[in-house]
């Protein structure tokens, strides 16, 4: 076995694919159990460009429990590239570019600064539009070594040549604006900001005049008449209840205007998403002139809601903050944790017991679904599962994800899961959720009842809603005049041919 491992590894080396194979194909008849062949073989069909074989024979090298160094890596780059498209550009559907994050940070939880995995990570996070996980590891990257002038290129840093490649290139003024801004450099970012405004003078490009309205509002946020008129803007040639991204900028001008009752009643049409970016910057508006009758006090007091953001969400919103349990039941506080990529900074995690958590009774509306928000970090058993327990009004059926279902949310963050319990035909009363114990390491945030909707997914990304990436341009597009070989470089193909050596196949046999 381990003579043919080598021999087929040589054969590879001389890119003799074929014979490198038939060497595989017998060392996998003489010993299926062993990883070492099936690795090899999938990183070979990853040369081929044969990706799907790639990731069939890397999961079947998985299976047994010794891994081999950079197996996490190479599946991951296997996912990433799967939907390779004919322009060059890498846009598989949801599930694949999730399966690449997946690897990839399983990978850096061995090697945290493994600096091959934290460049395709990054790649694999902005092609999801996950700008604010993108940033965070280039950084991490540039930590590593400041000298790299291609992690230095892919933020943006060298916005003049760009231009000097494209001088119409209006999304580099905008960026361009952007960091200016961001430097308290008002006199020049209002200089950009006046050469992207004349280039979108005809066009009719809608992100680009949102855009345009964003730094609009940023570069004059201390000015109630300029406010003003850009709110005059915005009514006159747009129905902001068409785009999401306009009523936050209108929210967010009613907030330095001071009109928070206008800015209240618009973001009940933006939607949760976006309510971190207000609580951030304006922590104190959610929570001016609201005054509750004695009865919604006394029923938010039953639900353990003292907290004036979770008021505010559960009230507007219907979103139950979990970690308000720990009111009625103090015993919870040990599972209680912070995340900072929460919502609410507080969320309930399953450790090393049972979790059971029983939800009081929720207003809902009819024909809605339930939908739990959680982040299922790993795997601890076979035997894992999370159920959940309608206390309904006509049946009572419980909801089941098992280990087939649990190991497609394993790895994804933050998600939205969309259960088929439906109001009032499954839930008319309470609802538990249970987690068996030492099965599933995962946290749980919030459980809301959405709108019914049979070509709704189940998964919702929450990363996927990326306000910056939104009002940033799109780095794909902003490089579109940049020649090839430069985002050749970022993702070397011979880098990521060379994560197979002699060392790694004789250390693993």
């Amino acid at each position: 076995y381990s003579l043919r491992c080598i021999l087929a590894y040589i054969y590879r080396c001389h890119n003799n694919y074929e014979q490198a194979h038939l060497f595989l194909k017998e060392a996998i008849d003489l010993n299926p159990k062993r990883p070492v062949a099936y690795f090899i073989c999938g990183e070979i069909f990853f040369r081929q460009n044969e990706y799907d074989k790639a990731i069939n024979y890397l999961n079947k090298s998985m299976r047994y429990k010794k891994k081999i160094n950079n197996s996490y890596i190479l599946l991951g780059n296997s996912h990433l590239l799967r939907n390779k498209l004919n322009d060059g550009y890498y846009d598989g559907y949801y599930e694949y570019r999730g399966a690449a994050i997946k690897n990839y940070n399983i990978a850096l939880k061995n090697d945290p600064n493994n600096y091959l995995c934290l460049k395709y990570c990054a790649y694999a996070y902005e092609i999801e539009g996950d700008y604010l996980s993108t940033s965070r590891l280039l950084n991490k990257l540039l930590n590593i070594n400041k000298e790299d002038s291609l992690v230095l290129c892919y933020l943006l840093s060298d916005l003049d040549k760009i231009i000097q490649l494209d001088p119409l290139n209006s999304s580099a003024y905008y960026l361009k604006c952007f960091t200016y801004y961001t430097k308290n450099d008002n006199n020049n970012a209002k200089i950009s900001f006046k050469k992207y405004e004349e280039l979108l003078l005809n066009s009719d490009n809608i992100l680009a005049k949102i855009q345009l309205f964003y730094l609009e509002y940023l570069l004059n946020k201390n000015s109630s008449k300029d406010l003003d008129d850009i709110l005059a803007k915005i009514d006159k040639y747009y129905n902001i209840y068409e785009d999401k991204f306009l009523q936050f900028i209108r929210c967010k001008i009613y907030i330095e205007l001071k009109k928070y009752n206008e800015a209240r009643s618009l973001l009940k049409h933006i939607g949760i998403e976006f309510i971190d970016y207000f609580m951030e910057e304006h922590p104190d508006f959610l929570s001016c002139n609201q005054v509750y009758t004695d009865y919604v006090e006394s029923e938010l007091t039953k639900l353990g809601i003292d907290h004036v953001f979770s008021r505010y969400m559960y009230i507007n919103h219907g979103v139950y903050f979990v970690s308000n349990l720990t009111n009625l039941y103090p015993e919870l506080y040990r599972i209680r944790e912070g995340d900072i990529s929460s919502l609410s900074g507080p969320v309930l995690s399953s450790k090393d017991e049972n979790l059971y958590l029983f939800l009081p009774k929720l207003k809902v509306r009819n024909n809605n679904q339930l939908i739990c928000k959680m982040n299922v970090k790993k795997i601890l058993s076979k035997d894992c599962f999370i159920k959940f327990t309608p206390n309904g009004f006509f049946y009572r059926d419980v909801h089941m994800l098992r280990h087939k279902n649990v190991s497609n949310l394993e790895g994804l963050g933050w998600i939205e899961y969309r259960t088929p319990i439906r109001s009032p035909l499954h839930y008319d009363d309470k609802l538990s959720i249970e987690i068996v114990t030492n099965s599933v390491e995962m946290q749980i945030e919030y459980v809301r009842f959405g709108e019914f909707n049979y070509n709704r997914d189940k998964i919702t990304y929450i990363h996927n809603i990326s306000l910056m990436g939104y009002l940033l341009p799109h780095y794909r597009k902003f490089f579109s005049n940049v020649p090839e070989t430069f985002k050749d470089k970022y993702l070397s193909r011979k880098e990521m041919e060379n994560l197979l050596d002699l060392k790694v196949i004789l250390n693993s046999l």
